[in-house]
């Protein structure tokens, strides 16, 4: 797999552009994602009509507020095109670090805890060092919003009810366009 380059920040300055008009989405780069039985997928094969990628970790007292509203968000809407991608970043990245064996290891015995305890039951994936690394996440929680085409269509770095709020009214309108009952 050849090295991202560092995607989150120009995400970030199209975000803007994003937010005030409807221009040709950026894509999201092609990433591959780990499942918690050590199976990895290629990204564009997860998307839903919407997807949303989670970045969190388990010690993230945000992240521990925004999981059960993705939970509820995912309940809600997940029959119906909605594909969520909770991503864990529990251990640090290293940008030599190749695949997720080693971090799945040390990381699933405390995952498998954390989701038991809290009753979350999306689907949680890991990214490999390298990965993390060039897609710059740096500060969790931080979810990215994509189309059914993988092209990113709003980005809502930290946590706050607000960003809940307005990412489950962006998903109605990815939905909704969809089904040709309007949208934007």
């Amino acid at each position: 797999m050849r090295p991202l380059p560092t995607y989150f920040a120009w995400i970030l300055v199209l975000n803007a552009a994003v937010m005030t008009a409807e221009p040709a989405r950026q894509q999201f780069p092609p990433i591959q994602v780990t499942d918690l039985t050590g199976q990895t997928v290629e990204l564009k094969n997860l998307l839903g009509t919407a997807t949303v990628l989670n970045f969190w970790a388990t010690w993230c007292g945000p992240c521990r507020l925004e999981l059960p509203e993705l939970q509820k968000l995912y309940n809600e809407l997940g029959g119906k095109g909605l594909a969520m991608l909770a991503v864990d970043v529990d251990l640090p990245a290293l940008p030599d670090e190749e695949g997720v064996a080693q971090q799945l290891a040390v990381a699933k015995p405390r995952l498998d805890g954390f989701l038991k305890k809290t009753g979350i039951t999306l689907p949680v994936y890991l990214v490999d060092g390298r990965t993390q690394a060039a897609l710059g996440v740096e500060h969790i929680p931080f979810s990215v919003l994509l189309d059914r085409n993988g092209g990113v269509v709003r980005i809502y770095p930290g946590y706050s009810v607000e960003s809940v709020a307005d990412l489950r009214q962006q998903v109605l309108g990815i939905l909704a366009e969809r089904s040709g009952q309007g949208g934007k």
